[in-house]
């Protein structure tokens, strides 16, 4: 294991809903934060527009809100310069600017292990969502603005997908089809983590990045992710692919760990379906809200 001075790991709250198009994605990132353990090196949140209100500008939903707060991100984490990044989202855009400074800080010898059930590689014109975008703006394709965020490009060679399991077809759209990125799906990690740590022992970087999208998770074991919302989970499952056991993906990060330098962990797209219906009854019952209010949107109360 890799030892480390957590003084110089910021942790950074990033309740970002707008990638997305989801503001429960708020009440997650801040629920991500209240149940992680506690840390004694610097904590920023970025500031998030709560106006639920959106548009789609050229072809993504409130672009200029996720620029201005990727933005923001960048700023607060060149305030602090950090050795290591710990970020709590929010939407997978949210790792546009943290990943971008470890790259750029380590000069591009990191690995990037992309753990998601989907490939984020999507452009505007196929997808109007920017958290389905962020991969492929960190690989200089998609929405030039964004690109421009990335002041050191990651290379194809430096990602590897771990439990990928859906929308394989993003990965050969037109931008895409040139980059052969590498990936090891979900029965490949089920019984050992060989295939990763093979694949990471022929890369030989110096550093990791982990992306961690919880929607990589079996939803039969963990249900607060986007696609298992309640009345339609159970149809929902008959056609989506199985995902990773919370014991298989804490075994491969924890195996990559004690081998490798870990920078930065990114955790996102945690949707508390629960959390959120309960959070709005309790705002509707006597003595605690208003009785005559049919929806309280949570993420205002935050």
């Amino acid at each position: 294991m890799i030892e480390m001075d957590t003084s110089r790991t910021l942790r950074l709250l990033f309740p970002q809903w707008q990638g997305g198009n989801n503001p429960p994605y708020v009440l997650g990132a801040h629920l991500l934060n209240w149940l992680a353990p506690k840390s004694n090196g610097p904590f920023e949140e970025v500031p998030v527009d709560l106006n639920p209100n959106v548009e789609k500008e050229q072809g993504i939903i409130a672009k200029s809100t996720v620029l201005q707060q990727a933005r923001s991100a960048k700023s607060l984490i060149h305030k602090h310069n950090p050795e290591r990044i710990v970020v709590l989202g929010g939407d997978c855009s949210v790792e546009l600017a943290p990943f971008s400074y470890l790259n750029e800080k380590y000069d591009g010898d990191v690995a990037l292990l992309w753990v998601d059930a989907h490939p984020d590689v999507s452009i505007p014109e196929d997808f109007e969502n920017h958290h389905a975008h962020v991969l492929a703006n960190l690989l200089g394709v998609g929405d030039q603005e964004f690109v421009a965020e990335v002041p050191h490009l990651f290379k194809p060679e430096q990602i590897l997908y771990v439990g990928l399991n859906d929308m394989i077809d993003a990965l050969h759209s037109k931008p895409m089809k040139n980059m052969e990125l590498d990936i090891v799906g979900p029965d490949e990690i089920k019984q050992d983590s060989s295939k990763v740590l093979q694949w990471l022992a022929e890369k030989k970087p110096s550093k990791i990045i982990i992306h961690f999208d919880l929607d990589v998770l079996d939803m039969k074991e963990f249900r607060s992710l986007l696609v298992a919302y309640p009345g339609t989970y159970e149809e929902y499952t008959k056609s989506f692919p199985q995902g990773s056991s919370m014991e298989t993906i804490i075994r491969v990060l924890q195996d990559v760990a004690k081998s490798y330098d870990v920078v930065g962990l990114g955790i996102t797209e945690h949707f508390p379906w629960d959390s959120y219906f309960l959070a709005n009854m309790l705002s509707r019952l006597p003595l605690l809200g208003d009785i005559d209010n049919k929806e309280r949107p949570v993420f205002n109360r935050l």
